[in-house]
């Protein structure tokens, strides 16, 4: 059976109005297409079982970046991105990273990510209306990963600027020659300062995850240019996922104000909240993988070595998968049986190191927004999104602190 064609191609989402009927209009022709310049995985099930698939690979993506990008700090974090490595490199990184990066550490973390949200938060309670992003929403899980780091406080305001200037580079194909070189500047700035903390810590270690990840007992350590990719992967991912599914999900959640006193009143665990604002509001909209060996797909066969675009946003809204898809529902997840977990943070071997980091911190956000501003309201203004076809993010989220 061959597969349905399509022109269609990743990038045009960036101009899409809505993105969900755009992606809907797509999966209305198959599950599993052939795209322009690549295969497209759109249906629930499908993308699991691609995900999962251990003949799934990511290691040419950091081939990508090593031949777009000049030798140097930038060439080497995302070349050496443990999501962008294949086997065997890949196992043994992630399971050195798991023996530093354990749920006890996480859990050690919310104390400190409960009282960091009020502290933000008290100011906030007296104004008329304030933008939910740079006051809370960003500096939150900028924060978070700072402390989880052992980034010292004067340092993270710096740090979390400059992945933010580095992150720029994923999308390396719709880059101007001045935003790639900023781009490639802050790499350089970033990596001298990583490369100084990681001396200082092997000198005076400290109950941080650099200071673990140093410690890691095994016989096959992490190189210089891993723990650096790592560190700077970790501050990338571990700040923009966590503040752009929160953002993206409360402007779903906040007009509904039944499950607003619903979450209030713990009727609603903020946890199904969470897991509907990952589901929803997709913050990626989509990862590559090229597959070893053929792989079925239902009556369908993805030959090997071909590249596959893994739509999570529109396997996210599968009706096959979730009733009424594209309603926001956050009551879902407490179904007996519940519905399959969204594949947000991917599935399988890649799956996200910090998902469970992201979704602690986003509980914690949502539990106290809602507990020191019962009446947050949104104020009423056009929401405006960035879109950058793989990213989907408001540009800003303008709250009353009393509706």
């Amino acid at each position: 059976m061959s597969a349905p064609a399509t022109s269609f191609s990743p990038t045009d989402l960036a101009r899409a109005k809505d993105p969900y009927a755009s992606l809907a209009e797509l999966r209305a022709l198959g599950t599993v297409l052939r795209g322009s310049g690549s295969w497209l995985v759109l249906g629930h099930a499908e993308a699991m079982a691609l995900l999962r698939s251990s003949a799934a690979r990511t290691g040419f993506i950091g081939q990508l970046y090593r031949d777009a990008l000049p030798a140097g700090a930038a060439r080497d974090e995302l070349s050496h991105r443990i999501n962008f490595l294949d086997p065997p490199e890949h196992t043994r990184v992630r399971r050195l990273v798991h023996k530093a990066f354990t749920p006890r550490r996480v859990n050690e973390l919310r104390p400190f990510v409960e009282a960091l949200c009020r502290e933000l938060l008290a100011p906030l309670r007296s104004e008329a209306c304030f933008d939910l992003i740079p006051r809370y929403a960003h500096p939150v899980p900028a924060l978070v990963i700072s402390e989880l780091l052992g980034v010292p406080p004067g340092d993270r305001e710096r740090l979390t600027e400059l992945s933010e200037r580095v992150s720029l580079l994923l999308g390396l194909g719709g880059l101007d020659s001045t935003s790639k070189s900023d781009a490639l500047a802050a790499a350089e700035e970033m990596h001298a300062y990583l490369r100084d903390l990681l001396e200082q810590r092997r000198k005076r270690p400290a109950d941080d995850l650099l200071s673990a990840l140093l410690a890691v007992d095994d016989h096959e350590r992490l190189s210089e240019a891993e723990l650096l990719s790592l560190a700077a992967t970790l501050y990338s991912a571990g700040h923009r996922t966590t503040r752009d599914s929160f953002t993206n999900g409360l402007a779903a959640l906040l007009p509904r104000r039944e499950l607003v006193e619903q979450i209030r009143a713990g009727k609603l665990p903020a946890s199904a909240a969470v897991l509907e604002f990952l589901r929803f509001e997709t913050p990626t909209h989509y990862v590559a993988r090229r597959l070893e060996q053929p792989l079925a797909l239902g009556a369908l066969t993805i030959p090997a070595g071909e590249p596959i675009v893994v739509m999570l946003a529109a396997a996210n809204r599968d009706p096959a998968a979730y009733t009424d898809a594209d309603r926001f529902e956050p009551q879902r997840w407490l179904a007996e049986p519940a519905p399959p977990e969204p594949v947000s943070f991917a599935f399988g071997p890649h799956y996200c190191l910090g998902a469970n980091l992201a979704r602690m911190e986003a509980e914690v956000m949502l539990e106290t927004l809602l507990d020191v501003m019962p009446g947050v309201a949104l104020t009423g203004e056009p929401l405006r999104w960035r879109h950058s076809g793989l990213f989907r993010s408001l540009a800003a989220l303008p709250l009353r602190p009393r509706g």
